[in-house]
C-alpha cells in the first residue's frame, strides 16, 4: 500500500482568510494596491525539500511498520481458519469461535492502522509547514504580501499560476536546513 502525505482541504481554516480576504478589500485604494495575494502548494513543499523528505521516508517506515503487523494478524488468522477446518465437534465450535474473536480483532487492527496511518500523515505535514511559516513570513512581509494562501480552495477561485511562490519557499526553506 502506498500512503504519500495528503494534504488537507482544510488547513487555514475559511473564516480566517474569508476574515484576511476581506481585510484586504476595506484598506484604501493606494495600500490595496501595494498589496499582494500568494499561493503556496504545500505538498510541493513537501516533495521538493530535504525536510519534506525526511518526513515521507519517517512515514514510510511507520506504515511499513504497521503492515507488518496486519500481515502478522493475517497470518495467525489464517493458522486459525486452518485449525478450525481440520478440527471436529465440540473442539471444531471452540477454534470457530476463537476464530471469529480473532477476525474481529484483525478487522479492529486494520482500521486502528488506518486511522493512525492519517493522523501520522498529518502530524508530519503539519511539521513541515510548521517550519515554513518563518519563511512565508518573511517572504510576506519582504514581498508586501497580505495574504499568502495554502488552500487555494479556501475563497473560491485564485488563478494558481499568477500567485504560486511554492518554488521560492522551497528554495529558501531548503537554504535554512541545509
Amino acid at each position: 500500500m502506498y500512503y504519500g502525505l495528503m494534504i488537507q482541504r482544510r488547513i487555514v481554516p475559511l473564516t480566517f482568510a474569508a476574515a484576511m480576504l476581506a481585510l484586504v478589500l476595506c484598506l484604501p485604494a493606494p495600500a490595496r494596491a501595494e498589496q499582494k495575494i500568494g499561493y503556496v502548494n504545500p505538498q510541493r513543499v513537501v516533495n521538493e525539500t530535504r525536510l519534506g523528505q525526511t518526513a515521507k521516508a519517517d512515514l514510510a517506515r511507520y506504515v511499513q511498520d504497521k503492515e507488518r503487523m496486519a500481515r502478522e494478524s493475517a497470518a495467525q488468522l489464517t493458522a486459525l481458519r486452518k485449525e478450525a477446518d481440520a478440527a471436529t465437534g465440540q473442539d471444531r465450535a471452540r477454534r470457530e469461535d476463537a476464530l471469529r474473536r480473532k477476525a474481529v480483532q484483525h478487522e479492529a487492527l486494520l482500521a486502528e492502522n488506518a486511522r493512525e496511518i492519517r493522523a501520522e500523515e498529518t502530524r508530519l505535514l503539519h511539521y513541515v509547514m510548521r517550519r515554513a511559516e518563518s519563511v512565508l513570513e518573511e517572504i510576506g512581509k519582504k514581498g508586501g504580501y497580505a495574504l499568502i494562501l495554502i488552500d487555494p480552495n479556501v475563497v473560491g477561485y485564485v488563478d494558481k499560476a499568477s500567485v504560486d511562490i511554492t518554488d521560492r519557499v522551497v528554495r529558501e526553506l531548503e537554504g535554512r536546513t541545509k
